[in-house]
């Protein structure tokens, strides 16, 4: 097993890297936690200090996600901490910090005594939540305005136990705090759970990474009961599928998957100790260890290899689509709403534990391409704010978060993020110290007595590294150092120690340096090349790469301040029309390809870290590091066609037919995931559900349910409208029917026969024609019902004009 090293012994020198965490320390020293603790206070019957809280997802009216974002400021807060060197901004975080921990335990307190049954309960919410979720029965008038409680709640937990963890070696007092409300609140949850009599009820609604947390919490208690709670939250049928290497995740929140499997990997990594193990495990419980860790990684195998994008970013809409259809992703459907920022975070928290676990090194790689590509890109420089989604197809610009009223999921992981910059810069164990990352740095040994300087001229791929003393009265030890040797480098690299050119072979994918004490020196030149990366479902759509940045072509900044609406209260990009979305050329496709690395024109002179204009195609395009674009029309993926060929003319009949798809649709809405999607077109429904089939996402009633949405229609000057809905041919005998505004008189009954035609996957769409458009008003309400079985699954709906 390789360890962590301290934050507190790191320090970061990348002008970049460190701008962009200053960005994040000045926007938490901004916000107020009491107002955060606003709805805290209010459910423990305790007169908030704050006279209101924050708007947007953590607002009290109107559908949200309440609490979630301050626990997201709890582990920020703690994080800077360890990261932040100077001495005033160390102490104002600090005291935000012990703010933000003594309002939580007033409020546990408080609502402790006021309802002793529920002791250790902590919220921002009424438990009625947590009640619904678990499928108890809650009357309309009683239940609260939160989507997804367990969601919420685990970055409070999650928010404490970092504050134990990161402070606790300088301020326990603090730390002790935290731990306190934390058991406390591991104490509840253990009550609550073993009165379900469902769990997969309480598991159909996105609970974040509560398993991880409550893993991590018994790491800290030795309490079996934060153990036993646990295990509810571990989703054993998708372990078991995915530690057979099956790719169950088409149709999947991507964001509630990916924090299961490091619940998994931690409760492996937990019990890697034997003496824990024997005393907390049965036999057959220690025999099925295994189990976690390959579910983990081949989880992160199956989205690497087959839902990544070039950034290291995945899914489309929050949501792991059909296995290699990027393209069809990011060009064909919605290509504003690619990679959502949040799992790239939780990736990176999955990577950087499977290379503990394992020592392999594929999972430092793609921890840099996301690191520099997902994550770094995520910021704009100028305001420290952060992106929910990052289009990767072109013509689209960066949406970023308002600062003090939306508070999004990725703003949440995205302080996070900008608080533990280096946390993977190095690792250890007992042999020897692993640099991952190629950034300007200088971390201390204080056990050696040793400070390892590693300057970085990420410019030109040359990388000094000295060994230093940090106290010359006192003998320096010696250290065994070990350089990743990246993915990306496709020439031999130069390597000097001490002034001479050494060869090295690399062992398991690390260069090996062996006893290295004060005064040692290590040069190396890593030396970068521009490479193509190829959509699997359409090979000339292509992106491209020098060394480890992912380029984008830098188009213009056409309408950059716009924005459109998506899911609760999040904005995401428009797509400049204008654009251009193709690489045109005249030659064929391995005649362009060899010009690419032989005649690109790098410009030296450039205040970006590359700068390169493409060989022989018609645009005009400079190509820059993704992660510098910032308020600016930008591609990643484009098109690449020869002129006049049959592919290019059927790319450009696509493109006209998807325009004019998009010129008349209304409202779309093809992810059922009782989450912010649905919740967007105020889903409301009875005796219904949702699932996944084919890489496709769905909603069913069941016998005599019904589910509705409501569409806006104040943007559409049509008299006509059409609705087009998406089902499947294993439905076949089933019927759906759809009710326009509660009208009966216009119900239109579909019912799936044999003779439908269909797709080569099933699947099939029906036109229906809107009755009474010119007395719809400004909404249209759609009701589908089914009668005394459960109905077909609808699997998309489009609204669109009739011209």
């Amino acid at each position: 097993m390789r360890n962590d090293v301290n934050l507190k012994a790191l320090t970061i020198m990348d002008p970049e890297v460190l701008r962009a965490q200053d960005n994040t320390v000045r926007y938490l020293l901004s916000l107020d936690p009491e107002r955060f603790l606003f709805e805290f206070d209010r459910v423990a019957h305790f007169t908030p200090k704050a006279q209101q809280g924050y708007l947007g997802w953590e607002r009290s009216d109107g559908t949200n996600f309440r609490g979630h974002f301050f626990g997201h400021y709890l582990s920020a807060l703690a994080q800077a901490l360890n990261s932040v060197q100077e001495t005033s901004v160390r102490m104002q975080l600090r005291g935000k910090l012990m703010t933000s921990v003594a309002g939580l335990a007033r409020a546990q307190e408080a609502y402790g005594k006021l309802n002793p049954q529920s002791s250790g309960y902590v919220s921002a919410f009424r438990e009625v939540a947590l009640d619904e979720v678990e499928g108890r029965p809650v009357p309309t008038s009683q239940k609260e305005n939160v989507l997804v409680p367990w969601y919420n709640l685990h970055k409070i937990l999650a928010g404490l136990v970092t504050v134990y963890q990161s402070v606790g070696t300088f301020d326990t007092d603090l730390a002790n705090q935290a731990l306190v409300i934390a058991t406390r609140f591991g104490n509840y949850v253990y009550r609550r759970m073993a009165q379900l009599s469902d769990v997969g009820q309480m598991l159909k609604t996105e609970y974040g990474g509560m398993n991880d947390a409550l893993y991590q919490l018994f790491e800290l208690t030795h309490d079996e009961r934060h153990l036993i709670t646990a295990t509810y939250f571990d989703e054993m049928s998708l372990f078991q599928c995915l530690a057979e290497n099956r790719d169950v995740l088409p149709g999947k929140h991507a964001n509630t998957t990916i924090p299961k499997l490091i619940g998994a990997l931690r409760r492996y990594e937990l019990f890697q100790d034997r003496t824990l193990a024997d005393r907390f495990l049965s036999s057959a419980e220690k025999e099925a260890l295994p189990m976690y860790l390959a579910a983990a990684k081949n989880f992160w195998e199956i989205v690497r290899t087959h839902h990544m994008y070039i950034t290291g970013g995945n899914s489309q809409s929050e949501h792991f689509h059909e296995a290699d259809r990027l393209f069809h992703d990011a060009a064909i459907i919605d290509g504003a709403k690619t990679c959502e920022t949040c799992n790239t975070h939780n990736m990176l928290k999955l990577s950087r534990e499977l290379f503990k676990v394992t020592g392999d090194k594929q999972y430092l790689d793609y921890y840099e391409r996301t690191y520099i590509n997902a994550i770094l890109a995520s910021q704009n420089p100028r305001t420290g704010m952060m992106t929910y989604f990052q289009p990767m197809g072109a013509g689209y610009n960066k949406i970023y978060n308002r600062p003090y009223d939306e508070f999004w999921c990725c703003t949440g992981t995205g302080i996070e993020s900008f608080t533990k910059l280096g946390d993977s810069y190095y690792f250890q164990d007992s042999q020897r110290v692993y640099l991952s990352m190629y950034f300007s740095n200088q971390l201390e040994l204080p056990a050696l007595n040793l400070c390892l300087n590693e300057q970085v001229d990420r410019k030109h791929g040359n990388v000094v590294i000295e060994v230093q003393a940090i106290d010359l009265n006192r003998p320096a030890g010696t250290v065994s150092l070990a350089l990743r040797r990246p993915d990306w480098l496709q020439q031999r690299p130069t390597i000097y120690v001490n002034h001479k050119a050494v060869t090295c072979n690399d062992h398991a994918g690390f260069w090996n340096f062996d006893q290295l004490t004060a005064g040692d020196q290590m040069r190396l030149h890593l030396p970068m090349t521009l490479t193509i990366d190829q959509m699997k479902d359409n090979q000339h759509y292509i992106a491209l790469q020098y060394g480890p940045y992912v380029l984008a072509g830098n188009l213009d900044q056409y309408e950059m301040m716009d924005d459109r609406p998506d899911g609760i209260l999040v904005r995401i990009a428009t797509r400049n029309n204008l654009a251009a979305t193709t690489l045109t050329t005249h030659e064929d496709w391995p005649t362009w390809q060899q010009a690419l690395t032989s005649e690109a024109q790098f410009d030296d002179t450039s205040s970006e870290l590359v700068k390169v204009r493409i060989p022989k195609i018609e645009e005009q395009i400079d190509f820059v590091p993704y992660y510098q674009v910032h308020d600016q029309c930008y591609g990643i993926y484009f098109q690449w066609q020869q002129v006049g060929s049959v592919e290019a003319k059927r790319h450009t009949r696509m493109l006209k037919q998807l325009a004019e798809q998009k010129r008349r649709t209304i409202g779309e809405l093809v992810n059922f995931d009782n989450n912010n999607a649905e919740f967007n077109y105020h889903l409301q429904q009875i005796a219904s559900k949702v699932g996944d089939f084919r890489g496709r996402r769905y909603r069913q009633a069941n016998a005599r349910g019904s589910f509705s949405y409501l569409f806006d229609l104040t943007r559409t000057k049509s008299s006509s409208l059409q609705l087009v809905l998406r089902l499947h041919k294993q439905d076949l005998g089933r019927t759906l029917t759809v009710r326009f505004n509660d009208d009966l008189q216009a119900d239109y009954q579909v019912k799936i026969s044999e003779h439908q035609s269909t797709d080569d996957r099933g699947f099939f769409e029906v036109p229906i024609v809107v009755p009474q458009v010119n007395q719809l008003g400004s909404q249209l309400k759609l009701t589908f019902l089914t009668d005394s079985r459960s109905g077909a699954r609808l699997f998309g709906i489009r609204l669109l004009t009739v011209d």
